[in-house]
């Protein structure tokens, strides 16, 4: 994989170009994963920053014996783990493959740094990047107490909202070929209940599955759904 092409699709390094971005092509380097093989393990040290190139990442805290909590999930040309890595901390959470073929690309952090130093736009689009990310661990944390119901459709519309595509008919194309094994990792539940909840939003005319992904075509129904629509819900 050319890490050229991620870095385009990255917020930051997108703002970057000449030198600075031959820089950090020729320092990176690309691990490339199954579902379940660690990014990372907490209390690892973040010495580089992580972008995905391929597939689904998933950011996860162990929950008890019941589940995992899910904090947060990064795609193609996102990057997972910024704030660690700035601060040349320790994970403090563990990072999986979450989709069968993952390709990780680690960019030293000195070099991250030295770049960001001499770049204004991409200073500022990574940090919107981590105060989105901090807003979307928020809500994964009040997800927590929700139904499995509630946590699948909180999924699926962000996934939705980060990843989809809107078609001609105004329903929105998720492109991501999620196995019902992956979506259930993903929402923390069983596939058994990620199979029966999405047959019946099927026949309620939520949603579709097909070759390309999953289609929402009730937005608005399938947010009624959603954990927000009941917040006092344990």
């Amino acid at each position: 994989m050319d890490v050229r092409s991620v870095f385009r699709r990255h917020a930051a390094l997108s703002r970057i170009t000449g030198d600075a971005l031959e820089e950090i092509a020729k320092t990176a380097t690309q691990q490339r994963l199954r579902r379940g093989e660690a990014v990372w393990r907490s209390g690892e040290s973040a010495s580089s920053f992580v972008l995905v190139g391929l597939g689904l990442v998933k950011v996860l805290m162990p929950g008890g014996p019941s589940r995992d909590l899910v904090l947060g999930l990064a795609g193609p040309g996102e990057s997972v783990g910024d704030a660690e890595a700035l601060e040349a901390g320790f994970y403090d959470a563990d990072a999986f493959a979450l989709t069968e073929s993952v390709i990780v690309v680690r960019v030293p952090r000195e070099v991250m740094l030295a770049a960001l130093e001499k770049s204004g736009p991409a200073s500022l689009a990574l940090a919107i990047g981590l105060g989105r990310s901090g807003a979307v661990a928020n809500r994964r944390l009040a997800l927590f107490t929700a139904s499995a119901e509630e946590r699948l459709a909180t999924t699926l519309m962000e996934l939705g909202e980060r990843f989809g595509d809107e078609m001609e008919d105004g329903s929105t194309l998720i492109p991501l070929r999620l196995t019902r094994a992956e979506l259930a990792a993903l929402v923390g539940t069983t596939v058994e209940t990620t199979i029966r909840t999405l047959s019946r939003w099927s026949r309620e005319g939520l949603v579709s599955t097909g070759d390309c992904g999953l289609t929402v075509h009730d937005a608005v129904g399938l947010a009624r759904r959603t954990a927000a629509q009941h917040p006092g819900r344990a």
